[in-house]
């Protein structure tokens, strides 16, 4: 099969002009040097499922976008070194694959085109919310972290020192999260989803003094050939659902959006998949688009109005 040409865009790094941007215009004091840095985070559909071979011909990755990862815990892979800054690339279970961070790193930047962006990118597979990402109680509760949260934090905060270093002034604007599959088996770990993400969001904006990040998630699970599988799947699409700024659930969490993906495509519509049964994983389109329409959700919280 004949692979798609990935051209990687050479416009120049830098920041442009602000006037007339959707994006909250800066302060004045705001630095020359200052940088926009999104989070990604989550499980299998978050570290990603998308085949490189399967991106439509002439894909364009803007590198202009900057991005992080972190190899911890042998969650993620590149041909790109990992614990560096660089340019836009996949960074996913192994260089054939990529997540979300593809759409979404090319749409943030094409609806900020003035704004410096940065990714950080830490995700791991088949893990749990309520004990791997278990971010405990406070910041200073590390003895309570799961592994999976302790891996993340210090992968943001590398990545925050890079940049530093590089001579910018980091703002984590938001944050990109996938997860919840490990948590639908049944049982008090489901029942548990919204109190659990709810809190896990809460500290994540703590831990990084980050209290106007956006967040935004996308259902797991949209297929009901998943049911079996996962006997606790609708309290956690449930779960999802409540936690939406705009649910009107008194479960709802100010500055919090959900993303759906009943209409993506799947690891089973894949081209010459070699999962032709898998409805648990978004295929390539899906991973495009998933990462498209967090970074719309993103643009429309982050407008002036």
């Amino acid at each position: 099969m004949k692979l798609p040409r990935i051209i990687y865009s050479a416009l120049a790094l830098g920041v442009g002009a602000f006037a007339g941007c959707a994006h909250p215009a800066p302060a004045a004091t705001e630095p020359a040097n200052a940088i926009d840095v999104y989070l990604i985070g989550g499980q299998s559909n978050a570290t990603g499922q998308g085949y490189m071979r399967n991106l439509p011909p002439g894909f364009v990755i803007n590198t202009r976008v900057m991005l992080y990862y972190s190899d911890a815990d042998r969650g993620l892979r590149s041909d790109v070194p990992a614990n560096t800054w660089g340019p836009l690339h996949q960074a996913s279970e192994d260089p054939s694959r990529f997540g979300p961070e593809l759409g979404f790193g090319n749409r943030i930047q094409e609806l900020f085109p003035h704004r410096k962006i940065a990714l950080i990118k830490y995700a791991r597979s088949n893990t749990n919310l309520y004990a791997q990402w278990n971010p405990g109680a406070n910041a200073g509760d590390t003895v309570h972290w799961g592994p999976q949260f302790r891996s993340f934090v210090a992968a943001v905060e590398a990545g925050m020192q890079g940049l530093r270093e590089q001579g910018y002034t980091p703002v984590i604007r938001g944050m990109i999260w996938h997860q919840g599959e490990n948590d639908a088996y049944g049982g008090a770990n489901s029942e548990n989803y919204a109190k659990n993400l709810a809190h896990f969001i809460a500290r994540v904006r703590e831990q990084f003094h980050a209290s106007d990040m956006l967040f935004v998630y996308a259902y797991v699970l949209p297929s009901d050939k998943t049911a079996a599988t996962y006997p606790g799947r609708d309290f956690v699409r449930q779960a999802e659902r409540d936690l939406d700024q705009d649910s009107s659930s008194p479960l709802a969490v100010k500055n919090t959006w959900v993303v759906e993906t009943a209409d993506l495509n799947h690891r089973a519509d894949d081209p010459k998949t070699p999962y032709p049964d898998d409805y648990i994983h978004i295929g390539t389109t899906g991973q495009l688009e998933l990462g498209q329409r967090m970074a719309d959700a993103m643009k429309a919280h982050l407008s002036a109005d």
